[in-house]
């Protein structure tokens, strides 16, 4: 599992610039999300979910290729993927 750190910069990568996650607590966090308009109980629940996939990443899965017939996409292809189709 890629970490938010790893995710921001491929984004960067891929649009050319340097970009950074800014880790913030989970007091930031559970604050930030219902001033973005979500509601409290929901906020409570991804913040729950954000710390235990930290604690407990999911694992890495196989047989992707056996079961769709392709090989799986790098994250970096998918935002280039997502990029193109933006534009």
């Amino acid at each position: 599992m890629l970490t938010r750190a790893e995710v921001a910069r491929t984004i960067g990568r891929v649009l050319g610039r340097p970009l950074e996650a800014e880790r913030i607590s989970v007091e930031e966090e559970r604050a930030a999300l219902p001033a973005a308009g979500l509601p409290p109980v929901c906020a409570d629940g991804i913040v729950a979910a954000h710390r235990a996939m930290e604690a407990e990443p999911e694992p890495v899965v196989t047989g992707f290729e056996a079961l769709v017939g392709r090989p799986a996409r790098t994250f970096r292809q998918w935002v280039e993927d997502r990029l193109a189709a933006a534009r």
